[in-house]
């Protein structure tokens, strides 16, 4: 595993979305981010920040391996 991956937190918080209990998705002009790595979604903001976008896709990438 490559160092800058290495030193990465190794675990992510687990959401289980049941679709029946959601309540409908707000109005947000603002435009979104999705990133697929595998199984894992990541959704941000399209103004998120670029140091945690890149964190979150080598964490996601490192626990696919």
């Amino acid at each position: 595993m490559p160092e800058c991956v290495a030193a990465l937190p190794m675990f992510a918080e687990l959401v289980d979305e049941d679709a029946s209990a959601q309540a409908p998705p707000a109005m947000d002009a603002t435009p979104k981010v999705e990133i697929v790595v595998g199984d894992v979604v990541i959704r941000a903001s399209a103004d998120a920040d670029e140091v945690l976008l890149t964190r979150a896709i080598r964490a996601a990438r490192a626990a696919a391996l």
